[in-house]
């Protein structure tokens, strides 16, 4: 069967269940700051555009058909070609469900992420009730996901030394046709349903390095020449 991702990811229902969702990062994004940021796309007919952030550049990469990131640069997905701790922020939205192999793409996101960045990822919900939806949809010859839950994504970041600070659920009961996000505000999911909707959203951060630095003595000259750095306790007062 020819797989259809493109129909799948420009139908309306997961075009209105993105923009759900990354509405509901803005009050997250308005506290991140760096220099970078890195988001990355289930597909290139997902929207392209976070909300209003203190990055200074976003890189945009999306999953290609051809199982590489494709977007500001072209790369395999399990070796990202940026160096080590380079973004302050990474938001994967549905991308890694493309992917038989979710553990080397949280460890290369790990390698990427600074110390104390934040990592947003979004995920269809396994135990949700998009689940027939979604299972209809595949019958249809939309591309096969590897649809994973919180905990489970929880459970490999730990292992990258990245703390999940909290989960959420912001998507939509039901798969249907929004024309407005902000309309449809007033029918959001909340409290203990919102756990059956069609997506999660896992915020975590990356731990402080392990690492002090170790000062060095300084050479008994420099002592004699700076009395300043000569420690209180042997001062000597007239």
């Amino acid at each position: 069967m020819h797989e259809d991702s493109a129909g799948f990811y420009a139908s309306a229902q997961v075009q209105s269940l993105f923009a759900r969702e990354l509405a509901a990062l803005t009050p997250i994004l308005s506290g991140v700051y760096g220099n970078h940021g890195l988001f990355l796309r289930a597909h290139e007919r997902a929207p392209e555009q976070l909300p209003p952030h203190l990055l200074g550049m976003v890189t945009s990469l999306a999953s290609a058909r051809s199982g590489q990131w494709q977007g500001d640069l072209r790369c395999s997905p399990w070796y990202l070609p940026f160096a080590s701790e380079s973004f302050k922020l990474i938001v994967a939205q549905h991308c890694f469900e493309r992917f038989d192999d979710a553990e080397l793409g949280a460890g290369e996101l790990s390698r990427v992420l600074a110390p104390e960045g934040v990592i947003l990822i979004l995920g269809f919900n396994p135990f949700g009730t998009w689940r027939p939806w979604l299972a209809w949809q595949a019958m249809r010859s939309a591309p096969r996901l590897h649809v994973r839950s919180a905990s489970a994504w929880r459970n490999l970041l730990a292992g990258e030394q990245i703390d999940t600070l909290q989960v959420r659920y912001p998507g939509l009961l039901w798969p249907r046709e929004i024309v407005s996000v902000e309309a449809d505000s007033k029918q959001q999911f909340r409290g203990k349903l919102a756990r059956f909707g069609s997506s999660w959203l896992l915020l975590a951060r990356k731990r402080r390095s392990t690492l002090t630095p170790i000062r060095l003595r300084q050479a008994t000259r420099e002592v004699a020449l700076s009395p300043r750095l000569v420690p209180g306790a042997h001062r000597i007062h007239p």
